[in-house]
C-alpha cells in the first residue's frame, strides 16, 4: 500500500527520532565540555583550545541527530543548547584573545541562552520526549473512529486516491 504521507505533516517543524537518552548524554557532553573551557582558555595552550574548538564543533554538529531548528519534534531544544554552547565558547575565545568582548554581553548572554535551552532540553527528555504514541487504524470510512484521528491517503484496492486508515492518539 502507497502512502501519500499527509498525515504526517506537522504545522511547525519536523520529527527526529532521537530519545531521550540521547538529549540526556548530548547535554552532559555539552556540560563536560563547556567545563573544560575555562582552564583550558586559562592555560594558553595553543593546541589544547584547537582541540576545545574542534570538539565543541563537533558537539554542533552532533546536535544534528534533533533537528535543525528549535521547532523540530521533540528535542529541537538540544539541538539550539549546542548552537548555543559553541557560540558560547567562540564568544569567550574571542574575548581571549582580543583582552575584551567585541560585543558587549555576548559571552554572559550566550551562556544563558545556553543554560535555558538546556534546561528546555532536559525538561523535554524528563517527560520522555512529549510525542504522543499514536496508532494506526486501517479504514476506507470518511468517518474517523474517533476524535482528533488524521486520515491518511493513499491509493485504495480499487485503484483510487482516498481515505486507506486513521492515526489516532493511543
Amino acid at each position: 500500500m502507497r502512502f501519500l504521507g499527509l498525515a504526517a505533516l506537522f504545522i511547525a517543524g519536523q520529527t527526529f527520532a532521537a530519545s531521550p537518552l540521547d538529549a540526556s548524554n548530548y547535554i552532559r557532553d555539552l556540560d563536560v565540555a563547556t567545563k573544560a573551557a575555562e582552564p583550558i582558555l586559562k592555560s594558553g595552550d595553543q593546541k589544547a583550545i584547537h582541540d576545545q574548538s574542534k570538539r565543541m564543533s563537533r558537539l554542533k554538529e552532533d546536535g544534528k541527530k534533533f533537528g535543525t531548528s528549535v521547532f523540530d519534534r521533540p528535542f529541537g531544544r538540544c539541538f539550539a543548547a549546542g548552537v548555543h554552547a559553541q557560540s558560547w565558547w567562540l564568544a569567550k575565545l574571542g574575548t581571549a584573545q582580543v583582552g575584551k568582548e567585541s560585543v558587549l554581553g555576548s559571552v554572559a548572554g550566550t551562556w544563558k541562552e545556553y543554560q535555558t535551552q538546556r534546561g528546555e532540553c532536559l525538561k523535554i527528555a524528563k517527560t520522555g520526549g512529549g510525542v504522543p504514541t499514536t496508532e494506526q487504524i486501517a479504514s476506507t470510512s470518511e468517518t474517523p473512529p474517533r476524535l482528533g484521528c488524521l486520515k491518511v491517503l493513499g491509493i485504495r484496492p480499487d485503484g483510487s486516491v482516498g481515505t486507506v486508515a486513521y492515526t489516532c492518539k493511543k
